[in-house]
């Protein structure tokens, strides 16, 4: 979720004055395919290091093993601050440090604790790769005196809760306020799932409406690809991504499968439309986040809120603010970011923009995929996203079995990214972060279940050697 940078100025700027202005917040993040790029996102949850424990205590935010001292950790780093980009800048939220920025990449905190790396947009993802890589490193220096490790899954395999830290971010409190009404699981989307995400681009319209309807279309192909969170407080969940059969009961008006975006008449105006329709969660005045939960974009475009004792209208800064609160399995900003992924071993971040680039930045692949869907209605990925949360690549689509539509997709996407030839040193391209999926599609099992394996197997019912297992930087 996104943070304000802490360099920018507390002006919400003048008041829009038709929906024109907001189409073209799409229209302006055109650009030539020469200048594509392609971004990272990950999310992880802290723990304190029990040897031997059965469920490791999540990191907390306070205290010298908390959360803001390893963000002011981080930002003391005499190494990090000697980088070309210089040191990272605190973010603070009523004095308490909740982001760090640095050149194009950031560090944010989703509201359970879970740290996020926003990493910078680069050519090719043995670029992003090497970011994450250097996070990782990061994180080991400052981390492994303090006794905290990360580990890498969809949802938190034991913590209740009330067991993790709440965020002091005021639109983290709003949040909480208001998603028990529109949902049972909305509280655990916040503090208990973790993610991995990547960030697109496109040239035109025409462009971002086949990439955006192609990689909604086979975003629960991709969660069946990166099914990693099959516990739940200590115990088997009965489902592979116990993170997706949370955003099955997650607030419906923000996130899914819209309809809309799957539609032949799909366009910005129709995004546009789309977004208007979702309820607000706050505005930003005066460096405070005031809670609006519910309102009306449209409202606050044409007749204004009443906002602390003033009548105030949306302005270009409300309406990115307001694109951050929504949660379809891929969005729009100003770029095109694919949000289907749970967080894995490290090994496998770097298969999701790798995977995604290889069907969206070649129009054969981007063909060649949204055939293998074969125009879905926003029922059937909705429906599909239920099976396969519970049944992996057993769930099938059509009467096909996922396993093979994922196979199928595996190979598109790896010819998308022999075509593009964006090679490393080594002479490798970027196919070659494909491989733990492939590995998986091989298994004919998905990695949540290669983890019940071992539960049932060699640990004996035993979750304290998970930890070992998707710790990141000891895996």
């Amino acid at each position: 979720m996104s943070t304000v940078h802490p360099t920018d100025a507390d002006s919400p700027g003048e008041p829009l004055q038709s929906i024109d202005e907001l189409v073209e917040t799409f229209r302006s993040a055109e650009k030539p395919t020469s200048a594509f790029l392609v971004g990272t996102e990950h999310e992880k949850f802290g723990f304190l290091r029990v040897p031997g424990a059965e469920a490791q205590p999540p990191l907390p935010y306070d205290g010298p093993r908390g959360i803001e001292s390893i963000l002011q950790a981080i930002v003391d780093d005499p190494a990090e601050s000697a980088s070309p980009d210089g040191p990272w800048v605190p973010a603070l939220d009523r004095g308490r440090i909740i982001a760090l920025f640095k050149g194009r990449e950031s560090i944010t905190l989703e509201p359970g604790g879970q740290f996020e790396l926003s990493g910078a947009p680069f050519r090719t993802v043995h670029e992003t790769s090497a970011e994450v890589v250097a996070h990782m490193r990061l994180l080991a220096r400052i981390c492994d005196p303090k006794g905290v490790g990360f580990i890498g899954m969809g949802f938190h395999p034991t913590a209740t809760w009330d067991e993790m830290p709440m965020v002091p971010k005021a639109r983290y409190e709003i949040m909480t306020r208001y998603m028990p009404r529109v949902g049972r699981r909305g509280l655990d989307m916040m503090k208990r799932t973790a993610t991995v995400q990547a960030n697109y681009d496109w040239e035109n319209e025409a462009d971002l409406v086949a990439g955006y309807q192609m990689a909604l279309g086979v975003s629960p192909l991709v969660a069946a690809l990166f099914a990693s969170a099959p516990f739940y407080e200590g115990k088997p969940s009965g489902a592979v991504s116990e993170r997706q059969r949370v955003w099955t009961d997650t607030d419906p008006d923000r996130s899914g499968f819209p309809q809309a975006i799957l539609d032949k008449d799909f366009s910005y105006e129709r995004y546009v439309d789309w977004v208007l329709s979702v309820p607000m969660y706050f505005v930003r005045r005066d460096g405070l986040h005031h809670d609006v939960a519910g309102a009306s974009f449209r409202t606050f475009m044409g007749e204004g809120l009443d906002v602390d004792g003033q009548r105030i209208k949306a302005t270009m800064r409300d309406w990115n603010d307001h694109l951050t609160t929504i949660f379809p399995e891929v969005r729009m900003k100003r770029v095109l970011e694919v949000r289907s992924a749970d967080c894995g071993p490290a090994a496998r971040v770097s298969a999701l923009p790798a995977l995604y680039k290889g069907l969206l930045y070649d129009h054969q692949a981007r063909s060649a995929a949204l055939g293998l869907m074969d125009t879905p209605t926003g029922a059937e990925l909705t429906t599909l996203r239920k099976d396969i949360a519970l049944a992996g690549f057993g769930a099938s689509y059509r009467g096909k079995p996922v396993l093979a539509l994922c196979e199928q997709l595996l190979d598109i996407a790896r010819a998308g990214l022999q075509r593009q030839r964006c090679l490393n040193d080594r002479g490798e391209d970027e196919s070659i972060f494909l491989a733990p999926l492939d590995e998986t599609v091989a298994s004919g099992k998905t990695w949540a279940e290669h983890l019940l394996d071992l539960y049932r197997g060699p640990w004996d019912g035993s979750l304290a050697p998970l930890w070992g297992a998707v710790e990141f930087w000891r895996e």
